[in-house]
């Protein structure tokens, strides 16, 4: 579990609201601390950044969630009509699609961390996650015959993209597009960004754990971040101070499905279709919410010798896991 600490409490106009800066004044204008929080994306996001006037800080947290929305629009496969559902039903056609700017963008980062991690995040994880969205409600547990099936649909390699013209091709038939496991983290970038456009720097949202983080608010070295990384009696606690950098926690503290004794994880393997019954708890500090995101979900399924192997190759990123089943602990920093 991630928070932070004693932080939250509850295009005309972008010219009105700049002039709050007084350009023609020597003096500037103080920064005071805004706080926002909305659904989205099946999560609460909570905004906090330094502006300095009440005009400015409406228009840009108003823009950073109509950003949020048109992400969720885009890249949700729970709604129908959605691009990415458009692309998967186009999946061992060999039709080529014309994705967005937005799309082929998270899918070309996508295919980078999926190689990076051994496909141990594996964008086209849908047909499996699809599978056992099914099983939970109904409680039954995949027979053979489904988990193979299911397998058989995953691979990031068998995505094409050109960037020429942001075209994309699903080479296998079944194939499904599923962000669950870097959507959030894209988005929580993707606010930062919109706010900088309005000279806002100093902010941080938590996109339900996934976090990205500016600038340090004034006078202060960084964020205070609280990080835990067990459950139970094996819980560890880190204070941190963060700035431009991104985090994220994966785990089955939460959310998990227990089927004859045994507890699976909302986290499913690509290499076996199942959910794990070995519980990492993982937290991913890196550069931005984006990898954070797609990479504590990887490590969560490595486990702790394989990640270390994966984390040498990475730069830039600090690694926390808690085998809970085994109460075995690492830490990486490279």
């Amino acid at each position: 579990m991630i928070r932070i600490v004693s932080l939250f409490v509850p295009s005309l106009w972008i010219i009105l609201a700049l002039c709050a800066f007084d350009v023609n004044s020597q003096e500037v204008a103080p920064l005071r601390r805004y706080a926002y929080a909305r659904n989205a994306m099946g999560s609460e996001f909570n905004l906090v950044f330094y502006a300095p006037s009440d005009s400015l800080a409406k228009v840009a947290s108003d823009s950073a969630f109509a950003r949020i929305q048109l992400l969720n629009n885009l890249l949700s496969d729970y709604l129908d009509g959605s691009e990415v559902n458009r692309l998967s039903e186009t999946a061992g056609t060999g039709q080529r699609f014309y994705a967005s700017a937005i799309l082929f963008d998270i899918l070309e980062k996508s295919k980078s961390l999926s190689a990076k991690t051994n496909g141990a995040f594996d964008v086209t994880v849908g047909p499996i996650v699809q599978l056992w969205r099914r099983a939970i409600r109904r409680n039954y547990f995949p027979d053979k015959s489904q988990l193979k099936e299911a397998r058989d649909a995953v691979g990031y390699r068998f995505v094409r993209l050109r960037a020429e013209d942001r075209s994309v091709v699903l080479k296998r038939k079944k194939m499904r597009i599923d962000f669950g496991a870097i959507g959030k983290g894209y988005a929580a970038d993707d606010v930062l960004k919109v706010l900088k456009s309005f000279g806002i720097d100093r902010a941080f949202l938590d996109a339900g754990g996934d976090l990205a983080i500016g600038d340090a608010p004034p006078e202060k070295e960084g964020w205070r971040i609280e990080v835990s990384s067990g459950g139970g009696d094996t819980t560890a606690t880190h204070i941190l101070t963060l700035k431009n950098c991104g985090v994220a926690t994966s785990g089955s503290t939460y959310r998990h499905f227990d089927y004859k004794g045994v507890r699976y994880s909302h986290i499913v393997s690509p290499y076996t279709g199942v959910g794990l019954t070995t519980h990492t708890r993982t937290t991913v500090i890196t550069q931005n919410g984006t990898d954070a995101d797609a990479l504590a979900t990887a490590f969560s399924v490595l486990g702790i010798k394989k990640s270390q192997k994966v984390a040498k190759r990475l730069k830039g990123v600090e690694v926390w896991l808690l085998e809970q089943n085994a109460s075995k602990k690492a830490h990486y920093k490279y």
